[in-house]
This record gives C-alpha cells, structure tokens and sequence, in this order.
C-alpha cells in the first residue's frame, strides 16, 4: 500500500472541500466543508500527538495530552468570550447605543454562560445537570459550527482570492452609507480597495469599468453612488470608466441593480464585488445568486467594528436560510425538550 493510499481516507474531508472549492467556492456548504477539514485535520495531529505521548512514556501521559487539549479549548472559548464582550462596548462606546449593536456582547455573555455552565457540571457531579449540559451541546454545536465555519472561511476566501482571484472586466463597490452626505472612512476603505483591483486588472491589459452601487437613503442629501463616484474620479479614476447605480437599498439588490446594469452596458465576463471583509463571503454568496461570474474581495475593517458586523453577517445568512435552519435548529431542540418534560 502505497503513502498516498493510506492517506487518501485519512485526509476524505479535505478532499471533499477541495473538489467543492474548484467547483463552487461560493457556496456556503464549502465553508462548512473547510471548518470540517481543519478540525479533522486537527484531530489526526491530536490522535498522533496523543498515541505518541503514550507510547514515548505512559497513558498517563497520553491523557494528559488529551486534558491540555481541553483545557486549551475552554481558554480559547472564555478569551473570545471576552474579547467579543469588551469588543461591543468599544462598539457601543465609540459610535453609539443601538440594539443590533449589542450583538457582540449578547453573544460573548451566552459564551461565557454556557461554558461556566460546563464547569459547574463538571464540579458538581451531578447526573441530571450533566445529561442537560450534554442535550444543550446539540442546538449550541449546531450553531457554533455554523457559525465557526462562516468567520473562518470568510477569513479565507476574501484573502485567497485577492490574492489568486485574477483580473476582471467589472469591480463592483458596495455602498455602506453616507455621512452628512460625505463618504466615511468605511466606505472609503471599500473605494480605495476597489481602485486597487481596478488598477491591477488594468495592468494585466483590461480596460475594467467600475460600478458604484448604493441608493439614497432618508437622511442623505444624495445617493451613495454618486459620492462614491464623484470620490473615485477625485481620486484619479477617469469619470467615462464608473458607472452609477443607485437605486438599492441592500446587497441583494446591490448586485441584482448592478447586473442590470452591466447587461445595458454589454459588459461580461468575471466581476469582482467590493465590500469590507466581514461582508465579504455573504457578498460572495449572493453574488452567486445574482448570476455574477467572479468573486468577491474585503477593505479592513477596525477591530472593535468586526465582530459584531460578522455576528450580524451570520445571521442575515440565517435568514436567507431561514426554513431550513428552523427545522434543523427544531430538531436539535427536541432532546432538549424531551429532557425537561420527562
């Protein structure tokens, strides 16, 4: 038997993202298949780590192996825990009391609630708060692997495709709202990123055109997109090369508006989304809906701001899924309930 043979079971899963990911990188099922692919990679090196330690010295050592691993798990849980805690009251304190701003906290309180919960279980022996702590794992696990494989692949996948994503003969920047009518400092970071895979497409001999995309909202003297225009052409981008989208109040229709759009204009082949990188992979996603060949690409997003723009991400994701997870996060919920009725 040959190595890659007896590695070939071993390492399924990552064979399975891979053959998703050359296929369909936009799609959120490959997310999923990535997060499931580094933890079983993770696994195997904890396997290996963990027979080797017992076959070097003890299974004493063995076990010790396995509780490092653990203990290393629940630091890692109560330091995102607080990290998202102290993140949403930057959030809070720096741009102002809203309720959806609230969402890192809320998260990173259920976080560390749940994980003293699992504590108190263990310390207390106790049968009947340990099968609860166990039946509450289903609906959390179902949750947290989801949403662990969308904040790691939206990690990758903006990155990856920066990088390797190619030239294309459309960059589409999404708008995020104006300020007294000006461009902020986020919008401008999505503007700045867009120039810049316009300028490289351009330098591999296209001649791209840029689509500024965002309506007027109530509060703005003008639509987004003409902001973003006249802050493009500003900054060097010549005027006949950006075209003005705006009537969307929303990414779906972001795209769909700019589709449009393209089609009037007899422009085709691979696009490249602009967004910040926390919207990055949903943008990608919709992308995809939308019927846009390409991909999709992330400006840098201030760090208190991040996790809650990527919870609220998330569960917009949830939304658009909303059927499916209903019945999914039903089922998770039944042992739950089965429990505290029986």
């Amino acid at each position: 038997m040959t190595l890659g043979t007896a590695l070939a079971p071993l390492l399924l899963p990552v064979l399975v993202f891979v053959v998703s990911f050359s296929l369909e990188p936009r799609k959120f099922r490959t997310g999923l298949y990535f997060f499931a692919a580094v933890g079983w990679v993770l696994m195997l090196v904890l396997g290996w780590l963990t027979e080797a330690a017992t076959r070097l010295w003890d299974e004493i050592a063995g076990a010790y192996v396995l509780l490092g691993f653990l203990v290393l798990l629940v630091l890692a849980g109560v330091l995102l825990g607080v990290f998202m805690m102290i993140s949403g009251v930057t959030l809070v304190l720096r741009e102002g009391f809203r309720i959806a701003r609230l969402l890192s906290i809320v998260l990173g309180l259920a976080l560390l609630a749940y994980l003293a919960l699992g504590v108190g279980v263990v310390l207390s022996a106790r049968p009947g708060l340990e099968w609860l702590f166990v039946l509450l794992a289903i609906p959390v696990a179902y949750f947290g692997f989801g949403f662990a494989s969308f904040v790691l692949y939206g990690l990758v996948y903006p990155a990856w495709m920066e990088r390797f994503g190619g030239p294309v003969n459309t960059v589409i920047v999404l708008g995020s709202g104006l300020i007294d009518g000006q461009v902020p400092p986020l919008l401008a970071s999505r503007l700045r990123k867009g120039r810049t895979v316009r300028d490289r497409s351009a330098a591999a001999g296209l001649d791209p055109r840029m689509i500024a995309s965002g309506g007027r909202g109530p509060d703005e003297p003008v639509a987004e997109a003409e902001a973003m225009r006249d802050y493009l052409v500003t900054a060097g981008v010549p005027a006949a090369s950006v075209l003005v989208e705006d009537r969307s109040r929303n990414t779906e229709e972001n795209l769909r508006f700019s589709a449009e759009l393209m089609a009037e204009h007899g422009l085709a082949g691979p696009t490249a989304v602009v967004t910040n990188d926390f919207h990055a992979l949903r943008a990608a996603l919709l992308m995809r809906k939308a019927g846009l060949p390409g991909y999709s690409v992330g400006a840098g997003t201030a760090r208190y701001y991040w996790p809650t723009a990527v919870i609220r991400e998330y569960a917009a994701v949830i939304r658009d899924h909303f059927w499916l997870n209903a019945v999914l996060l039903a089922v998770c919920l039944l042992p739950v309930v089965g429990f505290a009725f029986r």
